[in-house]
C-alpha cells in the first residue's frame, strides 16, 4: 500500500497541531523513523456502525450457545481474578 503523507518522526513531532488537524479532515499520515514505518494517524470513525457492533454480538451469542457454555459466572470469573492476590 502506498501513501501520499508520509513524514519523520521529527517533522510529525515539531508540526503535531497542524497533523492533528489535518488528520481531524479526514487524511491520514504515515510515520517514519529512520525510514521505516513506526505509526499510522488516522481519523476515528465518526459514529458506531450499530449495525455492525450487533451483528458481532449475535455471532458471540450463537457461538456460545453452539458451545454449550452456559450462563456467565461473574463470581467465578472474579475469583480467577483474584487469584494470587491476597
Amino acid at each position: 500500500m502506498i501513501m501520499k503523507n508520509v513524514i519523520g518522526t521529527f517533522e510529525a513531532k515539531t508540526n503535531f497541531t497542524k497533523l492533528i488537524q489535518r488528520v481531524n479532515n479526514g487524511e491520514e499520515f504515515l510515520i517514519t523513523r529512520r525510514g521505516e514505518p513506526v505509526a499510522k494517524i488516522v481519523p476515528l470513525e465518526k459514529s458506531i456502525n450499530t449495525v455492525t457492533t450487533a451483528n458481532a454480538i449475535d455471532r458471540i451469542k450463537k457461538l456460545g450457545k453452539e458451545m454449550h457454555l452456559g450462563k456467565f459466572n461473574w463470581e467465578e470469573w472474579k475469583s480467577y481474578r483474584d487469584v494470587g492476590r491476597r
